[in-house]
């Protein structure tokens, strides 16, 4: 736990810096979640971030999610940074740190190591509002394969690849 809570405070150190050269600041909700209901996995994924560039071409977010399957309960937080290579359109995303909290799940920790990779498309139309379709690759290195094969065993909705469909606004320009 100590070795998490220094991890945690290196990485906000490392951050810090960036909030000075905020270029734009929004927010995003995915609609992803909708696949779970038609699916009818037993489980149900709500995912929301918040989002700053920091230049051009990089952008920082800070996801969360939650995660409800019957009593069971997991709260996701973390980093993510992401790269736009063309400024505009693809782009690609890695959490430098991510967690979660679980409750009432008797076979998970009470805190989880996470990571995730993304990679997508942005399409911004109207005043700062915009569109993000994209995949999720939840631990590509199996470095917490343990974890996250309890994590599918108590929500069936928590794969490996994720469709996400993002919609958002960039309020602050």
């Amino acid at each position: 736990m100590a070795r998490r809570c220094v991890l945690a405070a290196l990485v906000f150190l490392l951050v810090l810096p960036c909030l000075w050269a905020i270029d734009k600041i929004g927010f995003s909700a995915d609609l992803g979640s909708a696949q779970d209901i038609f699916l009818g996995k037993g489980s149900f994924q709500v995912s929301f971030d918040l989002r700053a560039n920091v230049s051009e071409a990089f952008q920082l977010r800070i996801p969360l999610a939650v995660s409800v399957s019957k009593a069971s309960f997991l709260g996701e937080a973390g980093i993510m940074l992401v790269y736009f290579p063309w400024e505009k359109g693809p782009f690609m995303g890695l959490s430098m740190l991510q967690i979660g909290l679980t409750r009432n799940c008797p076979d998970l920790q009470n805190l989880v190591n996470l990571n995730e990779v993304i990679f997508g498309w942005s399409f911004e139309f109207g005043p700062g509002l915009f569109v993000e379709p994209a995949l999720s690759i939840r631990d590509p290195s199996g470095t917490f394969s343990d974890e996250y094969s309890l994590i599918k065993g108590t929500f069936p909705c928590y794969t490996t690849f994720r469709g996400r469909v993002s919609f958002g606004w960039y309020f602050w320009r």
